[in-house]
């Protein structure tokens, strides 16, 4: 474990992939790109579209299962229903599989689904029903595909783009996003297990005492199943003073069959906390609905 003081600015990262409409003369061409892709561990309602649950789980007898879509925007809209695979790299982002690697198993071959594709009104809801067929003989593990919620063009969309007029030669180019949600879908078959540990702990403490500490992690996964669990960071001072939770992610997960994920956490010190001579106590967690069970704990000294 590592305490380094250095000025370390937050970073964000976000992909989009987007629609573009290209205007030349009297001619619309519409260059047939992607839209912006969330993970539900980051996205529950985006673009004015909100599904529950954020992740299905087919074990034991469990056959079927539903998804809600709620429409929370303002105007009627239209939305696909697919199934992609995706992979999870070590940072917790994700790309699209092209070619599967060592260990990567599929549910979406085993899953009906219905409807496919839905208009709904503002504040309009409609159920997504799943059923799981297993075939004979299916090979122990953990199968997941990931369900994708995409946003459908307007039909008025072009109707609605301004149209200045334009030189002979001039080019106009107008972006418009398209949103997507996506929640895996897992289905696991057999007696799976899995364990968790901590390592590589690394705190960083600005210079600039208006910036937040850091706290990076590596979560190592072993067995053949994912995890989801909450991570809890707590500082306890030497002092014996009252202990402060100053981190928290819910529902992170580490997915099979990758062996580790890291993450950085921007800790938040409350008001009054002297946050020095004191010791950070990270636990990882599953969820509260299921028990709250220890999967790793690991601790930071604080100097």
């Amino acid at each position: 474990m590592k305490v380094q003081k250095i000025q370390s600015p937050d970073k964000r990262l976000a992909e989009q992939n987007k629609y573009a409409c290209f205007r030349s003369g009297a001619v619309l061409f519409l260059f047939a790109a992607f839209m912006a892709s969330y993970p539900a561990s980051i996205a529950r309602a985006q673009g004015g579209l909100t599904v529950t649950p954020t992740r299905i789980f087919f074990e034991g007898r469990k056959r079927s299962d539903l998804v809600t879509l709620i429409n929370t925007s303002s105007v009627a809209a239209t939305y696909r229903v697919s199934f992609k695979n995706m992979r999870m790299l070590e940072n917790g982002s994700y790309e699209d599989i092209e070619e599967p690697g060592q260990g990567e198993l599929f549910a979406d071959p085993m899953i009906r689904y219905s409807p496919r594709q839905v208009t709904l009104e503002p504040g309009a809801s409609q159920i997504i029903r799943l059923l799981l067929r297993k075939p004979a003989n299916l090979a122990e593990g953990e199968y997941r595909s990931h369900l994708m919620f995409r946003t459908l063009p307007s039909e008025t969309s072009e109707e609605n783009i301004e149209k200045p007029a334009l030189e002979e030669g001039e080019l106009q180019i107008q972006i418009k996003t398209l949103f997507a949600i996506t929640i895996p879908v897992i289905a696991r078959h057999g007696e799976l297990t899995a364990t968790m540990t901590l390592s590589d702990l690394e705190l960083t403490l600005p210079e600039d005492t208006t910036k937040r500490p850091t706290l990076f992690m590596r979560l190592n996964r072993s067995g053949n199943k994912s995890v989801y669990g909450d991570i809890i960071v707590t500082f306890v001072p030497s002092s014996g003073e009252e202990q402060s939770v100053v981190g928290l992610i819910r529902g992170l997960g580490v997915l099979s069959p990758y062996p580790t994920r890291t993450v950085l956490l921007g800790l938040r010190i409350p008001d009054g906390v002297d946050f020095q001579n004191g010791q950070l106590q990270i636990a990882y967690r599953s969820s509260r609905e299921i028990g709250a069970e220890l999967l790793a704990e690991a601790e930071v000294n604080v100097p």
